[in-house]
């Protein structure tokens, strides 16, 4: 390391990566105080009821995630950038299922099933 690699130094990718990283710093201050009021309604909560509120706590799973993102992002754990730019694809849900074959009536029995309802509704 005895000489500094002026090419690196000016890559644009890592000042880019940079000021995301001063961004997500800022946002992790700003969104810290909303937390800590968060957690107080969430005691005010529990000391009243004797059970957390649904919503808070929901809120609360979408603000951990987005620390954990930061955090991980600004310590270089990961170079995939935090909410709004985090792809979701690993929490994508597959269902999967038998397969029912489904057989098409005759249309004559259809026609007679909305025909015996027209005349149904009319009476």
């Amino acid at each position: 390391m005895d000489t500094i690699d002026r090419e690196e130094i000016l890559k644009t990718s890592k000042w880019i990566r940079f000021l995301f990283m001063v961004l997500y710093a800022f946002l992790i201050n700003f969104v810290l105080p909303i937390t800590i009021g968060l957690a107080f309604i969430q005691f005010l909560f529990v000391l009243f009821t004797s059970k957390t509120n649904a919503s808070i706590s929901n809120i609360n799973s979408y603000i951990i995630e987005f620390f954990n993102d930061c955090i991980a992002f600004l310590i270089f754990e990961t170079e995939q950038k935090p909410f709004p730019f985090k792809s979701n694809h690993n929490n994508e849900a597959v269902i999967e299922g038998d397969s029912v074959e489904v057989s098409k009536e005759p249309e004559e029995d259809s026609n007679e099933v909305s025909d015996n309802v027209n005349h149904e509704s009319k009476d």
